[in-house]
């Protein structure tokens, strides 16, 4: 790939991206952190040519980076959005699933074939049961010995939440993801009707999606139950929002 095609690829945003919120700038930024990040997961796993999983890759925020740091035939791609999936397929050259039902599960996407994934911002909209089941079998995709990036809403989501209704769920709900993660719970609320954050994402999936506040002890044991290993956290880590944590398949 020439270098001006991939800066071109790089500047296109499909007109149905929630991710985009008016900055190309911190649109770009936030996607090249999340690739450095997975980056470093194939550093860990020292996979010098590893297959790359990204789920939910939506319109390719991350994608286009992923695509330019690694062989782009080897990103794979998965989204219950199906126009994201093939803008995604079509622009950047990876290779795209369409996440069916159940959805949580990821059935058509193949198990233990990746040496390294990504899992940004999923978890942070879902219920612990829902969260649960989608740790367990998002790992599955994993090889053994591989290493995916797993972000929260997590230390850095709480200060942020603590000084504004930055999710747009009102004050009763914001009340309650805190004092959740405060007795160290998790915390999870619907969005309300009238949001405006991933509006697209929601008309998929329904009203299991929402806003989670996820304690680290709540990871830990998730993690101690699947036989998976947490390497790093890093508080913060994407975007001084998200949580990050390096975790690996045994």
């Amino acid at each position: 790939m020439t270098e001006e095609k991939s800066s071109m690829q790089s500047s296109l945003v499909h007109p149905h991206d929630d991710m985009f919120h008016g900055s190309a700038e911190h649109y770009g930024s936030v996607g090249a952190q999340m690739a450095e990040l997975v980056s470093h997961a194939a550093k860990v796993a020292r996979a010098d040519a590893p297959n790359v999983l990204e789920l939910p890759c939506g319109y390719g925020r991350v994608t286009r980076h992923l695509a330019t740091r690694f062989h782009a035939a080897k990103v794979h791609v998965a989204d219950i959005m199906a126009p994201a999936v093939d803008f995604c397929v079509q622009t950047f050259g990876v290779t795209g699933y369409t996440i069916v039902d159940p959805v949580y599960e990821f059935q058509n996407v193949p198990d233990s074939f990746f040496e390294v994934a990504a899992l940004g911002s999923l978890i942070t909209h879902l219920s612990a049961r829902n969260a649960g089941t989608v740790i367990k079998h998002f790992f599955e995709k994993l090889k053994p010995g591989g290493v995916a990036v797993v972000t929260t809403h997590g230390a850095r989501s709480r200060e942020i939440l603590t000084a504004e209704d930055c999710y747009q769920v009102g004050e009763s709900a914001r009340a309650h993801l805190l004092d959740s993660y405060d007795a160290g719970q998790y915390g999870f609320v619907n969005y309300t009707p009238d949001h405006s954050l991933e509006a697209r994402t929601v008309d998929y999936i329904g009203d299991s999606y929402g806003i989670a506040l996820i304690p680290h002890d709540w990871v830990s044991d998730v993690c101690h139950q699947r036989n998976l290993t947490i390497l790093e956290y890093r508080p913060g880590g994407w975007d001084n929002h998200q949580d990050v944590y390096f975790i690996s398949r045994s």
